[in-house]
């Protein structure tokens, strides 16, 4: 799979293509203050993080970021990785999954709430 989004240059300016008649799941996420998500990685799909919100911690691999508003993180499927908020206000990212996404297809390595 090639790194998303694509780049489409108009006249005009240009468009950020995310998904064009492939199989793909979005949805939006919304972490509290203070909390994280596991450390985990699946074989079937592919994701690109799109940070809605300021304030956020990425782990993809063993580098840990601090992506701003509208960055954009692609994570390969078989990678691991986690999403963090560290700060005092709600986190919000969107997430592209691309492939097919299965519930037992994850592998929790670490997470605080005794699902691993």
């Amino acid at each position: 799979m090639t790194k998303r989004p694509r780049i489409i240059e108009r006249p005009w300016g240009r468009y950020r293509e995310y998904a064009r008649n492939e199989p793909c799941t979005v949805w939006i996420v919304e972490m509290k203050p203070g909390e994280a998500g596991s450390l985990q990685s699946h074989q079937h799909f592919d994701e690109l993080w799109i940070m809605l919100t300021d304030g956020g911690e990425v782990q993809v691999g063993e580098v840990v970021s601090h992506p701003q508003a509208l960055e954009e993180i692609f994570i390969p499927r078989g990678t691991k990785h986690r999403l963090m908020n560290p700060g005092d206000q709600l986190l919000r990212m969107m997430e592209v999954a691309y492939g097919e996404v299965q519930d037992a297809d994850k592998v929790r390595y670490e997470d605080r709430y005794g699902r691993a």
